[in-house]
């Protein structure tokens, strides 16, 4: 294969423009083209040391992940351990659901494509740090936002609850299924997210966030190891050019053609699609569209410092890889555009427009954290409403109690002080330029709660 180094002129420019808008701290590309491979890093691996990102930068792929997880449902098919059409329960005899139907009938297709109808619950991570086992049998107590079957929704939980399920048929932990199963294989260099991911001796990319308006500030890692199956791997730009040889030779040599079909063949439509994307759904760990006419298969990825994104036309031998080390932008996604355009032959469509949608976006985060700022202190009243110990089965508890004058609700690694609103909700947000925030109202047996990533309320007891 014939290699060549550096960003096109579009791409510079695109580049750029994210720098100077957003605050993009660094990145690493790879483009196939038939027999062509080119790569292209900027920016910084580590901004305040002014150390580049190379080709060896680890970075978080984030939920591109989710590609690895149902890659083991492919090899398990193969072997004859796993059917994606058998009810879960076959592989996971305690599995249930808060709708006793859909805990009978969900399958590995189900969870893989996005349509249970669980909701996004996302938040418990803050808190929940046990396993992966455990937290793909809280699924029972965590509750539906739509009908089982019935549309699709996004939800890492799902993955999860699948990487459990592949721990169960082929019979180890789902981080060594990962290295023994497909990274090795490849000769892929690999990390996972987690407290104990030991980067000693490694170059690795830092993690930054954006703050809105044009800079960006360092931040920790995501670390929650149970959320592996869904978005934990950490590899660099040579890993990931290998894992998409794989995905352009039809899986190859991990499984059968038949069995990488699977993984690509949509499930579910999905609403999310724009012109001059059609036809968009969701097959198995992977999104469907037709691009200019031409098949498209992709995912992004999106965690705390990092995003990410893959991309491959299948019949034309074309795709790329983007790794970036900051977070709450849209630069992974405008870069997509960038380079499906130039795969297709066809002029780069200006990023601007995305740019300003972008910001527009970002206004309207600051507006949580502004609410937060307004809020009136509790009084005695609503002391005694909103503070104390709730308790969810799948969340677990948090507390809100009073400090120094100010109530503070601490649940796992979030910590936020609590305001009074004028609707009469209590507000926990983070002073951060990218808040999430817990917002509470009283309920018969103690809080109902809605979080930053659910548009719903939770019923927590008092406890």
């Amino acid at each position: 294969m014939e290699r060549s180094r550096g960003l096109t002129a579009a791409e510079v420019q695109a580049v750029s423009a994210l720098q100077k808008a957003t605050g993009l701290v660094g990145g690493a590309i790879a483009v196939v083209d038939g027999d062509n491979l080119r790569t292209a890093c900027f920016g910084w691996a580590d901004r305040e040391n002014k150390r580049p990102v190379t080709e060896q930068s680890f970075f978080d792929i984030a939920s591109n992940s989710k590609a690895f997880t149902a890659m083991l449902g492919a090899i398990a098919c193969d072997r004859g351990l796993f059917d994606w059409d058998a009810p879960l329960k076959r592989y996971i005899p305690e599995f249930d659901m808060t709708d006793p139907y859909a805990g009978a009938h969900v399958t590995g297709r189900d969870f893989g494509c996005h349509r249970t109808g669980l909701a996004r619950h996302e938040f418990m991570r803050a808190r929940v740090y046990t396993s992966i086992e455990d937290m793909a049998l809280r699924t029972r107590y965590m509750e539906m936002d739509r009908g089982f079957r019935e549309s699709y929704r996004y939800n890492n939980q799902g993955f999860i609850v699948l990487g459990h399920a592949m721990e169960r048929a082929l019979g180890a932990p789902w981080r060594e299924l990962i290295l023994r199963e497909i990274a090795r294989p490849l000769g892929m260099e690999m990390r996972f997210r987690g407290r104990d991911c030991d980067f000693s001796g490694l170059d690795c990319a830092l993690p930054y966030r954006c703050d809105g308006k044009g800079g960006a500030y360092r931040c920790a890692y995501a670390d929650n190891h149970v959320a592996g199956p869904c978005g934990g791997v950490r590899t660099n730009l040579p890993g990931m050019i290998e894992w998409l040889r794989c995905l352009l030779s039809s899986g190859a040599p991990l499984c059968s053609e038949s069995a990488f079909r699977q993984l690509t063949e949509a499930n579910v439509p999905t609403d999310d699609g724009e012109a001059p994307e059609l036809f968009c759904g969701y097959a198995l760990g992977w999104r469907t569209s037709a691009f200019r006419g031409r098949r498209l298969i992709s995912h992004g990825g999106s965690i705390q410092g990092f995003n990410s994104h893959v991309a491959f036309f299948p019949e034309e031998n074309k795709g790329f890889v983007i790794l970036l080390n900051t977070s709450s932008t849209w630069s992974a996604a405008i870069l997509r555009e960038v380079l499906l355009d130039e795969l297709c032959g066809a002029d780069v469509r200006p990023v601007d427009p995305e740019i300003a949608k972008w910001q527009v976006s970002m206004a309207g985060t600051s507006r949580t954290l502004e609410q937060a700022h307004s809020g009136a202190p509790l009084d005695a009243t609503h002391q005694a409403q909103f503070c104390g110990r709730f308790f969810h089965p799948a969340y677990d508890d948090f507390t809100v109690e009073m400090r120094e004058g100010k109530a503070w609700l601490d649940y796992g690694i979030f910590h936020a002080p609590v305001t009074l609103q004028p609707d009469g909700t209590a507000l926990a947000c983070e002073e951060d330029d990218v808040p999430d925030w817990m917002r509470l109202r009283p309920a018969k047996d103690g809080l109902e709660v809605m979080t930053s990533d659910l548009e719903m309320w939770l019923p927590f007891t008092r406890i």
